[in-house]
């Protein structure tokens, strides 16, 4: 292609790959998603190449880049360049012998193939970077092809969910319809009972507080929250809110249990706990941020509490990494909706997150990813980033330093949240073994005994394995014996943190999920270890290190928790042996048979945390949008399947499968596992988990969590809906109510909630259908404006306004909701 070709491309060519250098790169690329299925089990895209210099391109370069999903490659016989994977998700393009120089100006495309599908545009290659001869890398111009033919995402023969076109968003949207209409004590979660007193409080801009002694704290939060919504708390204030325990024999459900009593423009909080009191104070102040002041309160008198103990919310900082700024953010967010739990995934395969003294490798090598031959100063990039490892404003690299966490440690528990850390071990550990085998490489020549301390690989080991994420070295050797130095000096630091913070350690979490096949068959040291100890599978080696790390941490006095893997296939006698160390296993994959995991694990006597893929992973995508960024391994999980949840009935909590049939819910508990009478109390709690694969801002954190978890908020706290099914009745008309009373209280009370305190969240699509020449639409939100074109443009704020039915004649109808300042995907209807 010349340079007077080149014009056509110019509009197209945005570049997404912010320049962290000043040297200009030498060319610029194009991505152009091809189509599915070009050969069997492949699709196929396009790199456009442009010499963008005023020399020839010669030899002796290189170009990274990286792509969510590692995905094999296959090359055309004869291309010009050879594209390979370097590590999972992180790919380098070299001139292979074919390769002729490019003029300057001029362009090639390279076709190849990906093993797999794609049908997000989400997945496309990202970052991407310039090296020649060794030289200092440098950002390429990068641009995607638009997605517009719609075998570019799509999958003949592919049973999947329906694709939210007009069609498909319309019908969904007529399901939420309803005339109700909010009522004064709406929130969530919703309260218990609510039981209204005749007259209306004026909260007045001047309030006064009467606080009982050992709720300081919460009066504390309770004043600077007040003041940020613009009240002022004074000695004389025409409204009093009085904080308070219980009155003698006062009936008590559990520890978090609170009356809220509103009279005549005097408040009184009163609960058995400082948390009681806590979760009073949210309360009070969700009804006053709905409000200008002064607020107009009817009179009422409140009885609430959580019928789970445990509300908890997963974030992966390790893929991708949140600054400590946002996590604070996450943290008044999460208490503001009750959830009393903190999930922290620091490490895994693509990062260490947390500062341990005496390892510095751990940060300084493992919690940076940018351009490097041999991980011996970073890790390989992946995911957003870029190669720059010293970058601090990519969400790369990152780590939080001892007093970061002891902080987080405070801040959380001042909140009345609970932090869980997670060791992810001995699976998930790659940037780990990168770590130590560094720093095994830094000591090795002055001091052998100390460069082996918590070295976590062996360097004979030839065991064949391929991780969930395509990893083929990320498993620790659990034979070695510094494996456990190494475990137990990171507990020992841990603990450390949370005495010095203050802060009790309900459990450390390790991990113990997802080791593959084929680990520790090839390692000498693991086949000797396993004759000694006369084991003849290396799922007993699993169990050692599950058996040996738990013993250790009991000795401390510490609980361990960890993914369901850790309490299955066990003897009984190890199950008898293991349950009383663990404070929760989490259980996650709970799709086909593995369903019954959670209740096998609870009624083998462990206390188990419901995290069920299908209606809590927050990183599934919304719906099969082409433009909805999200995982889709497990479906998809929105605000409606994470309502979906019952705890104590889980074969009901879908009421579809993951490619949209739909669940008899009569017969589904039929030939399950069921909840013994001792397993039933052994379910603690409901957590969210938000894997960070695809986050490459804290927008996405934020986009990714709300809506999508009101559903795990509502359930936590009211866990035994009127319309739970049962195999005689599935309820489904008090279960269609229950759900636009949900959506309701999301869009009318929260979304607006949101908004006012600058939290991104995301907006459901508008439907579209044409009957007869007319143009329909509905909004599963009252109070949203549906802008929509005919032309084939994408809708802006600035297009039509759908207020009424029309005629339409065209052939293509786009159309997107805008509500608070925020737009939704585009929905489009094809008239065809």
């Amino acid at each position: 292609m010349k340079k007077s070709q080149l014009l056509l491309l110019a509009p197209v060519l945005v570049t997404l790959a912010a320049c962290q250098t000043t040297t200009p790169s030498p060319v610029s690329l194009r991505w152009e998603m091809g189509k599915n299925q070009v050969e069997a089990g492949f699709y196929g895209s396009t790199f456009t190449l442009v010499n963008t210099s005023d020399k020839p391109l010669e030899t002796g370069w290189e170009i990274y880049y990286t792509q969510l999903a590692p995905r094999q490659v296959k090359n055309y016989a004869n291309s010009p360049v050879t594209i390979e994977m370097v590590n999972p998700g992180y790919y380098r393009m070299t001139p292979s012998e074919s390769w002729q120089p490019l003029a300057p100006g001029d362009s090639i495309a390279i076709p190849y193939l990906n093993r797999g599908i794609l049908t997000q545009t989400q997945f496309t290659p990202k970052s991407p970077f310039f090296v020649q001869n060794d030289n200092k890398p440098v950002d390429i111009p990068f641009a995607i092809a638009p997605f517009t033919r719609e075998e570019q995402w799509t999958v003949a023969g592919l049973i999947t969910p329906p694709y939210p076109d007009g069609e498909y968003c319309y019908t969904q949207n007529e399901a939420l319809q309803t005339d109700y209409t909010p009522q004064s004590y709406d929130m969530l979660p919703s309260l218990k009972k609510a039981t209204p007193r005749p007259g209306v409080s004026v909260i007045s801009e001047n309030i006064s507080l009467s606080v009982e002694e050992g709720f300081a704290s919460e009066a504390h939060l309770l004043i600077q929250e007040l003041e940020k919504i613009g009240y002022h708390v004074t000695d004389n204030g025409q409204t009093v809110i009085a904080l308070c325990s219980f009155t003698k024999n006062s009936p008590v459900q559990n520890d978090e249990h609170y009356r809220l009593d509103i009279r005549d423009n005097y408040i009184t909080i009163s609960g058995a706990t400082s948390h009681a009191i806590f979760n009073g104070t949210q309360t009070l102040l969700s009804l006053l941020k709905r409000q200008q002041i002064p607020a107009r309160l009817d009179n009422v008198a409140i009885d609430d509490y959580p019928d789970l103990p445990y509300r908890g919310m997963m974030l992966d900082v390790a893929r991708n990494f949140t600054r400590k700024a946002d996590l604070f953010k996450l943290i008044d967010l999460l208490a503001s909706y009750k959830i009393n739990v903190f999930h922290f995934h620091f490490s895994d395969d693509e990062a260490w997150r947390l500062e341990i003294p005496g390892l510095e490798e751990l940060t300084s090598v493992g919690s940076r990813r940018g351009f490097t031959r041999d991980e011996s100063q970073c890790l390989y990039p992946n995911y957003y980033g870029g190669w720059n490892p010293n970058d601090t404003t990519a969400t790369a690299n990152g780590y939080y330093t001892r007093q970061d966490f002891i902080e987080l440690l405070q801040y959380a528990a001042q909140r009345h949240i609970t932090v869980i850390p997670e060791i992810e071990s001995p699976g998930h550990a790659r940037a780990a073994l990168v770590a130590m085998k560094a720093r095994y490489n830094k000591l090795k020549d002055s001091d052998m005994e100390k460069a082996c301390e918590y070295l976590l690989s062996e360097t004979n080991d030839t065991s064949k394995y391929v991780s969930a994420q395509a990893y083929t070295d990320n498993i620790m050797n659990v034979s070695l014996p510094s494996v456990y130095r190494f475990m137990e000096k990171v507990s020992d630091e841990i603990i450390a943190m949370y005495r010095e913070a203050d802060v009790p350690l309900e459990a450390i979490h390790i991990g113990g999920d997802e080791v593959p096949h084929g680990s520790w068959e090839g390692s000498p040291s693991c086949q000797q270890f396993m004759k000694e100890q006369g084991m003849t599978h290396p799922h007993q080696l699993a169990e050692y290190f599950l058996d040996k790390v738990s013993a250790m941490l009991a000795q401390k006095g510490v609980k361990v928790s960890g993914w369901q893997e850790v309490a299955l296939n066990h003897s009984p006698e190890l199950n008898a042996r293991l349950a009383p160390r663990f404070d929760g296993v989490y259980c996650w994959h709970t799709i086909g048979h593995d369903n019954e995991v959670p209740y096998t694990a609870a009624n083998a006597g462990y206390g188990v945390v419901l995290c069920n893929v299908n209606n809590f992973y927050l990183d599934l995508a919304y719906n099969p949008h082409k433009d909805e960024p999200g995982l889709t391994w497990g479906g998809y999980v929105d605000q409606f399947a994470s309502f979906n949840m019952l705890p104590y009935n889980i074969y009901v909590s879908s009421p579809t499968t993951l490619d949209g049939r739909p669940n008899d819910l009569k017969k589904a508990s039929q030939g399950k596992t069921q909840l013994t009478e001792q397993g039933r109390p052994r379910i603690k709690g409901i957590q969210a988990q938000l894997f960070s694969e695809t986050l490459g801002s804290f927008d996405m954190v934020e986009y990714y969590t709300f809506p999508k978890i009101f559903g795990l908020v509502e359930r936590g706290w009211n866990a035994f809906p009127e319309w739970s099914p049962t195999p005689a009745d599935d309820k489904q008309a008090l279960y269609e109510k229950a759900r636009t009373i949900y959506n309701t209280k999301i869009t009318a009370i929260e979304m607006p909630r949101l908004a006012r305190e600058g939290v991104n969240f995301r907006l459901p699509q508008p439907g579209i259908r044409i009957v007869e020449g007319k143009l329909y639409a509905n909004s599963p939100i009252a109070q949203a404006e549906i802008r929509y074109t005919t032309d084939g443009s994408e809708p802006t704020a600035q297009s039509a306004l759908w207020t009424a039915t029309i005629d339409c004649q065209t052939q293509v109808v786009k159309a997107r909701l805008f509500y608070l300042g925020k737009e939704s995907l585009t929905t489009e209807y094809r008239n065809d």
